[in-house]
Order: structure tokens, then sequence, then C-alpha cells
């Protein structure tokens, strides 16, 4: 595939008819029904538009060039590009931008999903690189492939809520796609074990070993629906089927929930995670992630609580913690989670004598 800066000379004929009222320009034919070669040459600027459209800058219009802008929120701040990185090579396929950059003398292949609907129209059944050669922040991924990850992701109704905060104005469920997207893109190259996905409503269904296509299948089968949710029976079950058979490769668990925390019933997510904590042998076995989606005051004010205050309610371990949307927004579901692991493992944890 031609890279995106080749230079294209176009040369057609056209009918050319000027606006009513306007006169000929220099040089133009005083017929207006004569036919005129138009000759268009020059770069074809869809460099520029690509690089738009998955959220980034360049300081030129050909290649290489360096980035020099990355838009908060974007897929671009998503992926691992960082601002100072050279870009030698880039393409597209589908809704997927391919580039190769430069970094500090070392050489890497980047993806970048652009489209919020899906990364491809074509998932073969087998897993999906993230790059073609080295990740530029592959030893960051490494705290994410060495845990073992379970997905609660919210499917309520709320979830198709618009207007919410999400870049690009998609749903609070279609923004959730885009970020496992690009999770599932960033880690099967590196993780040897696939995810598991717990949809919930007022209800669950349990997906085990989820890969890339298999993500793309259930986003076309399942759409949000349900005025409420059951966030503590899929939180509690998980935890209860930790302890009871452990993950049998002595990694840790991150439980990752995906939820605004609207309309919430069902067991007390206090209760769960107090309990859950008393069965852990030492701090760091067991981690819940609540990633909030869309700004909502109520959601915010839950998850928070549970973050700060379960030690000093009775939990053995600090074992939570809590990002709102105006964070995860920003910098997205990979680099967060990323953070929160890292934090979660260099923090003490609290215990109650």
């Amino acid at each position: 595939m031609p890279t995106l800066s080749a230079i294209v000379i176009l040369l057609v004929s056209a009918r050319v008819s000027p606006p009513a009222g306007a006169s000929p320009g220099k040089g133009a034919s005083s017929s207006a029904s004569k036919p005129s070669p138009v000759l268009l040459h020059g770069y074809i600027d869809d460099l520029t538009a690509l690089c738009s459209s998955a959220g980034f800058r360049l300081d030129a219009n050909k290649l290489p060039s360096t980035v020099n802008k990355i838009s908060p929120g974007s897929p671009a701040a998503y992926s691992g590009l960082d601002e100072g990185d050279t870009v030698l090579q880039a393409n597209a396929e589908e809704n997927i931008v391919n580039l190769n950059i430069e970094r500090k003398g070392k050489r890497y292949s980047i993806k970048i999903a652009v489209n919020p609907r899906g990364l491809k129209r074509q998932c073969e059944a087998s897993k999906v690189p993230y790059s073609f050669g080295d990740s530029p922040f592959d030893k960051d991924l490494k705290l994410l492939t060495d845990s073992h990850i379970v997905i609660l992701l919210d499917r309520s109704l709320s979830m198709n809520d618009m207007h919410t905060g999400c870049p690009g104005d998609v749903s609070k469920w279609m923004w959730c796609k885009q970020q496992l997207d690009n999770l599932f893109l960033a880690t099967q190259r590196l993780q040897d074990e696939d995810f598991n996905l717990l949809l919930f409503n007022e209800t669950y269904q349990e997906r085990k070993n989820v890969r890339l296509f298999e993500l793309k299948e259930i986003y076309a089968q399942i759409k949000p629906l349900g005025l409420h949710k059951n966030i503590g029976r899929p939180l509690e079950d998980t935890l209860n089927d930790y302890f009871k058979r452990g993950t049998g490769s002595g990694k840790p668990a991150v439980i990752l929930v995906l939820t605004d925390g609207l309309e919430n019933i069902g067991p007390s997510l206090q209760d769960v995670l107090i309990e859950a904590s008393r069965k852990m042998r030492k701090p760091g076995e067991v981690h819940v992630a609540f990633m909030q989606i869309g700004d909502s005051i109520l959601g915010e004010e839950l998850l928070n609580d549970l973050e700060h205050n379960l030690v000093a309610k009775g939990a053995k371990y600090n074992m939570v913690t809590f990002k709102p949307f105006s964070e995860l927004r920003n910098r997205g579901l990979v680099h967060e989670l990323i953070d929160t692991i890292r934090n979660a493992k260099a923090r003490p944890s609290a215990r109650v004598q």
C-alpha cells in the first residue's frame, strides 16, 4: 500500500459552469459549454486528514515528520504515541491507522483505531497483533499481562446515553467499545490468556476467554437494555470464583468494572468488597478497579467512597481504586489501567488490626 504522502497528478475532463452572474476569470474559455481539462497536482493532503481523525498533528505535511501535538481523549492519546516521535511511514486500512515511528533511536509499529464502532470489518479467528515490532510501551503492558484480568461491563440502558462527555460525542456504550478494542489490541500480542468478560444489567452473562474478534461479535449482538443494574452480584460471584479456584497461574487478580454507577441495585458493593478482603491471604492478591463512564455526580460519589473509606468500614486491605471519567477520557483505559496496577503495587495496604 502506498504511503499517504505520495504525490498524485490527476488529469480530468469536465464541464465547468461559473456561478450565475460571475464573469470568467483570466484565461477562461468564453464558451461555458466547451469541455476544458482541469489539472490537479501536488500533495493530496490525506496525511493531514488522517492524523486529524486519529487525534495528532505533525510538523509537516510529508513524511518523515515529527508529532508535535496529541489531543487529550483522542485515539492517538490511547495508543502509546508520544509528542516528539518521528513518523516514518503511515497508511490506513479500513478503520486502523498503521504508523512506523522512531523514538530515541529505536523503531516501532503502532496501530490506532480511528472508528469507535470497530477496528476492522474482517476479524480473523486468531489473535490480532498490536504491532509489527516491539511496542513503545511493552514494559508498561507487562504489568497487564502479569495480572489475571476480568472485565465487568455495564450494559444497562443508561450506557446508551450520549452527550455525557465522551470524546467524539458517542454513547457511553460505544466509547467502552473503543477502549476495549484498544486494550485487546495492546495486550493480545503479549498475553498468554484471554479476558473473561461479564456483561451486566439486572442480571449478568459471562463470556470466557474472549478475543478481539469475539468482542466485535458481542457488540454486534448485545445492546444496552434494562433500567437498573446489579453491580454487586457479578462482582461477588467473580470474587468468590477466584478464592475458590484461584487463577492457576499465581497471578494477582484485577477486576475491571466499567460502569456509570447509576441505578445500582442488588447486594451492597461495600459489603461485597469487605467480605472479599477478609478472604485475601496477602495484600495485592486481588484488586478491583472501578472506571466511571460518563459524568455522573451520584456515580462518582458512590465509587469514590469505596476507594477511600472501605478499610475504615471494616475491610482487611485496601483493594479498590476509582478513576473518574474526567481522568479516564483524557488518557484512555489502557493507560489508566496500567497506572492503577502500578500504583496498587507501590502503595502500602492498610490493614485493620
